[in-house]
């Protein structure tokens, strides 16, 4: 389910014409603001994972 999660997000972002720097940006400050550690830490696995499949263009 997780490795789906992160293929869609990182899918959407490629095809939004954006700019997902930014987008990815903005996320990592709102999880970064998060107080509770654990969903910050879980979250913050999980954008990592995002990028990770983005830059390498869904095969990872």
């Amino acid at each position: 389910e997780r490795l789906l999660f992160v293929r869609m997000i990182s899918a959407m972002l490629r095809r939004s014409g954006g700019d997902a720097g930014a987008v990815m940006f903005e996320a990592y400050r709102h999880i970064v603001s998060d107080t509770n550690q654990a969903r910050r830490s879980y979250m913050l696995d999980l954008l990592e994972s995002v990028r990770h499949d983005y830059v390498h263009g869904g095969y990872t």
